[in-house]
This record gives structure tokens, C-alpha cells and sequence, in this order.
């Protein structure tokens, strides 16, 4: 990596007044936490263990939480210290998803992001899994992840008043590119990808996160989507429509609000055009406050799709939806809304970074540059090192297992077999 970027990128610190140096816990505001210490573990009968009741969170003693990081409907997530490692000075992220014992689908997500995470190791755009361990014990019942911890998360350094050149816009699209080949060599799509799943730290690198809503589409379910796929005629990697809620809105491909089609590895391209626009904007590009809205964005930038492409979508929503909007977006001519050229919108750009931006943003998902044919874009030719994009060598991921597992039950024994299987892989390592 160049010196002048790694020593831009050193900046965010002071700029985002986030730390270098882990946090000092002596400190009373990092001291909120009621600790109680317990022998009993599911894991390891020997292992002493520290408990954290106000946020539910119980992890060997041998880690000492620094800082809440954040909590949701999917958990907590802490910083901590590990105190074994490099005089205490090693701080890594631990992830508690709860619920996992009482609500079959987020079973369901907990087992998905931890095989991905698994399958995934070791690539340097994709965040490293450090250990796993489940509790059962109520409180603190849960699956732990313990990763490393990054400095920043995309979006905050976006929205920071840091000065974006064209080459820091060129190594972060390249970055994104490499670890998202990586994830589609493997038959899987992210499904979720935005600047709040990539991390970054203060050197510049890249960590693609987040596998909760990531899918597979193995050699196995190809068949069976065969005749789909012969319909739409959009290739061979495509997965059934599952989920209503795929990615977050400002980042959604048209086809996930048009069509009831399947979709493919392309939502995930369109995704990383979104992000790419928002180098240059420095704010989401497309910002809608619901599906209406959200394609009404898009028009107003790519114009109305035609009809050709509705009926390729081929769902009566789709129809309804358009013409419900198209209404509002038309001219007084009555005429369609024709797109904007990306030059008039980012005229301060390179005309090779909006020639990329054009090749991502565009609604027919077929003709969106594939992860592969983007990495061979000009524009990233000052930054791309062909040895930084390997395809994933364990070949497609097969996600047959989910369609086994159909009951809490196995569910729950598929989950312990699998870290299991990890602590003893990690061991032997």
C-alpha cells in the first residue's frame, strides 16, 4: 500500500476522535458494568469466567470488556482485552447473538453467519473470526463471536470530514471488489452489503462483515431452479426470492422492490455502485423512506425503466408500483424521465470512476458488471494487484443443510456440532 495513503488514512483518529490505544478501564465511565464471577461453563468446566449483568454478557476472565459497542435486536457487541496476549494490550470485538434458543429463525441466521465466517476464513477483506463458544446458562445464553476488532466502520469514515482523493475512492471500491469476488466465487451472495457491514481501519484496509442475511446457492439447488431460470434468462446464479427484507433500503437493487423473480449475485454489484456514488456524495445517493420512494430515488437518476425490462421483471407489483410513481415523475409533456448523466450529478469526478458508477447503477441486472469484469475496470488499474483477487478455494458453497434442519432441535445440535468443529479445527491448527 502507498505511504501517502496509509498516512492520510492515519488522520481518521483525530478526525473522528476514536482512540488509537485500547481504552484504560480505570476510567468510571467504562466502569458501569455490575462483574460477577462464575466456575461454570458449557465449554470448559476449568475456565473462570467473568458475568457483566447489566448487559447480560459472560465471557472467560481472561477477557476484560472495555466499551459497549453496540446493541440491538441481534445482540450486543463489546470490545475487549484479552490479558494474555502482548501484556494485556490486545483488544479484539466479541459479538453476543441472542435469542438463538427461543426464535427458529434467528437459529436459523446465527448458524448461516457462523458457516460463512468459517468458510470465508482468512481472505483480508473479510473480518477474521478469532473464537466462538455458545452459553446456555440464562442470562448470558447466547452464541459469542469473538473477531477482530476493527477501527472504524465504513459509513463512519464516509461521513466524516476526511478528504476523499480519487485514489482513496479507487482502493476502497477495489478493496470491496476483491472480498466480494471472493464471497460470489463461492456461489453466495452478501445480500446485505453497506458502508455499516465494512469495516476499515486506520491503515485503509477493508473487512467486509455481517453474513446474518448472506445466502447460498450450491450446485444442489441448481436444479431445482432450472426451469426459473430458463424463464428469466439471467443466468446461473441466481437463489429463490426468500425474504421480503434483503438489504437496507438505501442500498436495495430495484429487482428486490420490482420483481417476485429470482434474483442474483448482481444485487450485490448494485449494492457496491450505491457505495461508490457515496464516496463522491458523502451521503447515501438514493434515500427512500419506503419502496415507493425508494424507486422514485432511483428514477430520478437512472430515469424510468422501459417496458421491456418491466415485463422481464414480470410482476404485477412491479407494474403498479411504476405507474403509481411514474406519475409524479413524469414531465409536463407527458414524456418518460430520462437519466441523468452521472457527469452533471459528480462533475468534480473522473470520468473512469462514473464510466464504473454507470456500469453498477443500471436497472436491467443483467448488464451489471460482474465483481470479476469491475475489477478489470480502468479505473482501478492504478491500485489492482491481480495476486489480491483469489476466487474462494473451497469451491461452491453448498446450503443444503438448512433445508435438513427443520425443527429447534436439530437446529440447536447442528449449532454445537459446528463450533465444535471449529474449536477443535482451530486446536489442532
Amino acid at each position: 500500500m502507498s505511504s501517502n495513503y496509509s498516512n492520510s488514512l492515519n488522520d481518521h483518529n483525530s478526525l473522528l476522535n476514536i482512540p488509537n490505544q485500547p481504552i484504560n478501564t480505570s476510567n468510571p465511565k467504562y466502569k458501569n458494568f455490575n462483574i460477577h464471577n462464575t466456575y461454570k461453563n458449557n465449554n470448559d468446566s476449568n475456565v473462570q469466567r467473568r458475568n457483566y449483568v447489566d448487559i447480560k454478557f459472560s465471557v472467560p476472565k481472561r477477557y476484560e470488556i472495555i466499551k459497549l459497542l453496540g446493541k440491538g435486536s441481534y445482540g450486543v457487541v463489546c470490545s475487549a482485552r484479552d490479558k494474555n496476549i502482548k501484556n494485556g494490550d490486545y483488544v479484539l470485538a466479541i459479538k453476543k447473538i441472542t435469542n438463538i434458543f427461543n426464535k427458529e429463525i434467528l437459529l436459523k441466521r446465527a448458524i448461516r453467519e457462523l458457516k460463512f465466517m468459517f468458510y470465508f476464513q482468512g481472505h483480508k477483506n473479510i473480518v477474521n473470526l478469532v473464537n466462538v463458544e455458545i452459553i446456555f446458562n440464562h442470562p448470558f445464553d447466547g452464541l459469542y463471536c469473538y473477531q477482530e476488532l476493527i477501527d472504524y466502520d465504513l459509513a463512519k469514515v464516509i461521513h466524516s470530514n476526511v478528504v476523499f482523493t480519487e485514489f482513496h475512492i479507487q482502493w476502497f471500491t477495489y478493496q470491496i471488489l476483491c472480498g466480494i469476488k471472493y464471497i460470489h466465487s463461492a456461489d453466495v451472495i452478501h445480500r446485505d452489503l453497506k458502508p455499516g457491514n465494512i469495516l476499515c481501519t486506520i491503515y485503509g484496509t477493508l473487512k467486509i462483515c455481517d453474513f446474518g442475511l448472506a445466502r447460498g446457492i450450491g450446485k444442489s439447488q441448481r436444479n431445482v431452479q432450472k426451469s426459473l431460470r430458463n424463464d428469466i434468462n439471467i443466468g446461473p446464479d441466481v437463489v429463490p426470492h426468500i425474504t421480503n427484507y434483503v438489504a437496507t433500503r438505501w442500498y436495495r437493487a430495484p429487482e428486490l422492490m420490482l420483481s417476485n423473480k429470482p434474483y442474483t449475485m448482481s444485487i450485490d454489484m448494485w449494492a457496491i455502485g450505491c457505495i461508490l456514488a457515496e464516496f463522491y456524495h458523502r451521503r447515501p445517493i438514493f434515500m427512500g423512506k419506503d419502496s415507493i420512494h425508494q424507486v422514485s430515488e432511483i428514477i430520478k437518476y437512472l430515469g424510468t425503466p422501459n417496458e421491456q425490462l418491466l415485463k422481464q421483471f414480470g410482476s404485477i407489483r412491479s407494474w403498479n408500483l411504476l405507474n403509481n410513481i411514474t406519475t409524479t415523475t413524469r414531465n409536463y409533456t407527458g414524456q418518460r424521465k430520462y437519466a441523468h448523466d452521472w457527469k452533471e450529478v459528480f462533475p468534480f469526478a473522473c470520468n473512469l470512476g462514473l464510466n464504473l458508477l454507470s456500469k453498477l447503477l443500471i436497472w436491467n441486472p443483467v448488464e451489471r458488471l460482474t465483481a470479476e469484469k469491475a475489477l478489470e475496470h480502468p479505473f482501478l488499474s492504478p491500485v489492482r494487484r491481480k495476486n489480491d483477487e483469489p476466487n474462494c478455494p473451497h469451491g461452491s458453497f453448498e446450503f443444503k443443510y438448512e433445508l435438513e434442519l427443520n425443527s429447534m432441535s436439530k437446529l440447536r445440535e447442528y449449532l454445537i456440532s459446528e463450533v465444535i468443529q471449529y474449536r477443535n479445527n482451530r486446536n489442532s491448527g
